[in-house]
């Protein structure tokens, strides 16, 4: 029998006393508010949504909001989507580098001196210096600096709206400005930006990951490359340094700086000559199978064989009937027609009755391919095992590949051939066009369509939009029927855009010729050299052929016997990011400015050398849009939910605020109206009601925005500013027929997993190219003088003087190009400055310490940088990562002081097919990786100079 037992009643105790740090703790993270915010930035493609948390009015902190819906049954979901950056943002909302009221210079610019000044007074001061340009110049000296700003849609649509739509103002082309624009997808494809489309990536079975470090770069999305492993994708990394992204790989490879054009041509070969080769696929996408002239080693062309021919028809060989045969314009499919795909040398007879021998585009590339680029031979050149090569070329053309390629081949001089080299390898083996191959690249925004319509109407309101919808419908129904006869919807679309851009519609100009002209760049262009030794002439000479030859019509702005007056930096910092550096700007452009206007939320470089320092309210204080991209088909939302600091304007308020101080002064001078150099009448005496069709409010604006695309088809019916802020994103309806959206070239569905060219591969869509196909053979006179008629390895340029040393870069982890830099919580999670990465072995010979601070230097100058030592780092390069201040460095010089700001002369070709000028597409771009520079320890007792003396010799 079991014990009794009693239970006595429970002493009332009282409830513990909570410690006085966790009920600090607990009020930390408490909140009044809570709202929906994305970092409208320059992160493609971005868009990670975040819920930020506010207190008293200000930003307490964020978190990542892991809204994405799954999309596709056997593909993960996009969550978390988010990095330390933007988990970090709201720190910069009240670091000491804001602005938050009207700055106006004192003394000397640079000198770092200001005066907080008035919006009226800033405002009308500025409003004056433009009309003074306008009237004395020309409305086309007035520059916008464009770049995709710190500010998204908010920062670049007011902007372009008053400055070039309704002033005639000039922007300089975004893509070059930063770079990202790709020449050998251009080349190739007639277009640059076909992305890889979004729910592809687990059909991929080899990635390569080539000239980028996701693992940095791209970390809310970088999981799906990971992911992919578990369905049996292989991942090889090809760099020369290893880094985070090698870690994660099945393989890494260490390839030479600029050599990856040689190691890729090698893969071509393997794969023809092991019979590897997608004989359909290279038939019918490329131009491989046209004839290409022995005796000139142009393509054959129509007009050859027959008198009143057309100069941009080609031929093939008919193995079938043996003789030529007319390549279709308007399809890629061949018919019944089957063309030669050898090496086999044919002589044809020519409309003057003589005879020539012809060859298969084909066999001319393996001719090279068993010449010069044998896996021995690359092995040479880039590094790699020659058995390495032949095995990745094996797996490349039997699986679905992918190539993850970030935006740094394009940063070399000829990264135009390393694109096109690693195009030709997908091309054999078939690996675009489909779900799980392709290569990388980005695309402008689309669907946003109520800025377009905003531009168009008279009034406010959903009936005028609903009348300037039937008006475009019209419009499009009748371009159509134009272009009924061309040989695609895409290409006619083309079309209409390069000769708006000549019209001086567009507002855009390549800005090369502004830098050639303006800004003291012909002298370092025109550097023997620093340029490929191909260069049979001056760069002075290939310049005056294009612009003589009409090449480049409608976009020399401004002229170059007028300098510019007015610059306005809107959320960018051309100062740290122009290549060839901010010494260089100051000496040759900024004495031209008559006025240098930052607007920006921070102290920036270029705005300590600016005449007028305006603040803009940062993300989270004003309503705001990422940029829509093709890979994302969602607008996501990032509302102003906190008061913006100080006196903190929204981009929208500046303008429309700037316009009505333009117009109130215009009339003071009488000045009603003007007509710019392309005709156009530009009226100043209802400039704010054009502006603003009488929005004021930022609110009132966005709502209209949102509206109006519903109105359009984008979105669904109801969408609003309300209904953004309920779920902080919405969903495309449509992909829209704007010219970037044609040119992915496929039928994307919401909701259904997609890639880009598939209209080129499923249904025979011709490209926009001369040759109206995939075009590796380029015989414009100018790529056949520089033997660059076929993608080939060319070693890099000694830019800067011959010395030991590449400097190579890329984005760091801790920032979206520079604009995080200084949060003081990111600076607590690395080394808190600049820093040089060098071999361990290459800095003991120079006796040079980790942490030591090394003088950096070539022809064009130098810097000071603490050195990091390490031996993931090839012998021979030293690697400077992108996104630091200048004024994190000594006497406020970095990398980009060092950096010739090169471009490669090829680029200003034109008067062929294809290729010609249209916005962020075909033009001369800077380049800035692997310059020449030496780097030598810091002499005892060396100031800013940093010890100038030590010689070249010494170097070596």
């Amino acid at each position: 029998m079991a014990a009794k037992t009693t239970t006595r009643p429970a002493a009332k105790s009282a409830r513990p006393r909570t410690p006085r740090s966790a009920e600090a703790y607990r009020k930390k993270w408490t909140w009044d508010s809570v709202a929906w915010a994305t970092h409208c930035v320059d992160c493609y493609p971005g868009s990670c949504m975040y819920h930020i948390y506010l207190k008293d009015g200000k930003v307490a902190f964020e978190e990542v909001a892991g809204s994405a819906k799954k999309l596709w049954a056997d593909v993960p979901d996009k969550n978390p989507m988010g990095c330390q950056k933007g988990a970090a943002w709201s720190r910069m909302l009240y670091g000491q580098e804001r602005v938050a009221y009207p700055l106006r210079r004192v003394g000397e610019r640079g000198a770092g001196t200001w005066e907080r000044v008035s919006w009226d007074d800033a405002l009308s001061d500025i409003a004056d210096k433009m009309l003074d340009a306008i009237q004395e110049s020309g409305p086309e000296t007035i520059i916008h600096e464009m770049t995709p700003a710190e500010g998204g849609t908010m920062a670049i649509w007011p902007t372009q709206r008053l400055l070039i739509n309704l002033l005639g103002g000039v922007a300089t082309d975004v893509n070059a400005v930063i770079n990202d624009f790709q020449p050998g997808h251009y080349i190739t494809w007639g277009k640059f930006n076909p992305a890889t489309g979004a729910g592809g990536e687990m059909r991929t079975r080899l990635r390569l990951i080539w000239h980028c470090n996701p693992v940095y770069t791209q970390i809310p999305n970088y999981h799906a490359v990971a992911e992919a492993r578990y369905q049996g994708c292989e991942v090889v990394h090809l760099a020369p340094d290893a880094g985070p992204s090698s870690i994660h790989a099945d393989y890494y490879y260490s390839v030479r700086p600029g050599t990856d054009a040689a190691l890729a041509l090698a893969m071509c070969r393997t794969i023809i000559e092991e019979k590897l080769l997608n004989e359909r696929f290279v038939r019918e996408q490329t131009d491989l199978p046209l004839l290409v002239r022995v005796d000139s080693g142009r393509f054959l062309r129509q007009s050859d064989v027959e008198a009143g021919g057309s100069d941009e028809r080609f031929y093939a060989w008919d193995t079938a009937k043996k003789a030529l045969a007319l390549a279709p314009a308007k399809t890629l499919r061949w018919g019944k027609v089957t063309p030669a795909l050898d090496s086999r040398t044919r002589n044809v007879r020519l409309a003057d009755g003589s005879r020539v021998a012809v060859v298969p585009a084909f066999g001319v590339l393996r001719t090279m391919l068993n010449r010069d680029y044998t896996p021995e031979q690359a092995s040479a050149i880039c590094g790699v095992n020659a058995r390495v090569i032949e095995s990745l070329a094996r797996k490349v053309a039997t699986r679905p590949t992918a190539i993850y390629m970030g935006m740094n081949l394009c940063k070399y001089y000829h990264g135009d051939l390393m694109q096109r080299a690693m195009l030709l390898l997908l091309a054999l083996s078939g690996n675009w066009g489909r779900l799980g191959a392709g290569i990388t690249s980005w695309s402008p925004g689309s669907g946003l369509e109520g800025q377009g319509l905003f531009g168009q109407k008279q009034r406010t309101g959903l009936a005028e939009t609903r009348r300037v919808l039937e008006v475009r419908d019209q419009l499009q129904a009748m371009a159509d029927a134009a272009a009924a006869g061309a040989d695609s919807k895409e290409i006619a679309s083309i079309d209409a855009m390069v000769n708006a851009t000549r019209l001086g519609l567009t507002g855009m100009i390549p800005p090369a010729f502004f830098w050639y002209y303006h800004c003291g760049y012909r002298d370092r262009w025109n550097n023997k050299q620093w340029n490929d030794p191909a260069m049979k002439r001056t760069f002075d000479e290939y310049v005056n052929e294009a612009v003589d030859a009409g090449w480049w019509q409608g976009v020399l702005k401004p002229a170059p016997d007028r300098p510019p007056r007015v610059l306005f930096e809107v959320g960018g910092n051309m100062l740290r990011r122009q290549r060839g550096g901010r010494s260089h700007l100051l000496e040759h452009l900024w004495p031209k400015l008559d006025l240098v206007v930052s607007i920006d939320w921070r102290m920036t470089t270029t705005g300590r050398f600016s005449d007028y320092v305006l603040p803009a309210a940062q993300h989270y204080e004003k309503p705001n849009f990422h940029t829509a991209s093709a890979a994302l088909l969602e607008l996501k939302f990032s509302d102003g939910a906190a008061k913006p600091e100080g006196e903190s304007l929204s981009e929208w308020d500046i303008f429309r605020k700037l316009a009505g101080k333009i117009e109130e002064r215009a009339k003071a001078r009488g000045f009603a109206e003007y007509t710019d150099s392309v005709g156009r009448v530009h009226r100043l005496e209802d400039l704010y009601e054009r502006m603003t069709l009488g929005v004021e409010g930022v609110d009132d604006l966005v709502d209209e925005w949102v509206k109006d695309t519903a109105a359009a088809g984008m979105l669904k019916k109801g969408q609003s500013l309300k209904t953004m802020r309920e779920r902080g994103k919405a969903e495309f309806t449509r992909v829209g027929e704007s010219v970037y959206t044609l040119n992915q070239a496929t039928d994307a569905e919401p909701g259904k997993p997609y890639t880009s060219l598939q209209r080129h591969t499923t249904k025979g869509q011709p490209y926009p190219t001369l040759t109206r196909r995939a075009q590796f053979y380029i015989d414009h006179p100018w790529f056949l003088e520089a033997g660059e008629q076929l993608p080939v390895h060319k070693d890099n340029p000694k830019m800067g003087g011959d010395y030991p040393f590449v400097m190579t870069s890329g984005h760091n982890r801790w920032s979206v190009h520079s604009m995080n830099i200084t949060n003081r919580m990111l600076l607590q999670t690395h080394r808190g400055r600049p820093h040089l990465v060098m071999n361990t072995k290459d800095a003991r010979r120079r006796k040079i310490d980790d942490g030591e601070e090394v003088r950096v230097f070539n022809d064009v100058g130098e810097f000071l940088v603490p050195v990091k030592l390490s031996g993931s780092v090839m012998p021979g390069q030293v690697i400077c990562y992108n996104g630091w201040d200048p004024y994190q460095f000594r006497d406020w010089r970095g990398p980009m002081d060092v950096e010739p700001g090169m471009v490669k002369w090829l680029h200003f070709a034109g008067g062929y097919g294809h290729l010609r000028y249209w916005p962020i597409q075909w033009q001369p771009t800077p380049v800035d990786r692997a310059g020449r520079v030496g780097v030598a320890k810091v002499m005892s007792g060396a100031n800013g100079s940093g010890g100038r003396g030590r010689s070249r010799a010494a170097e070596r």
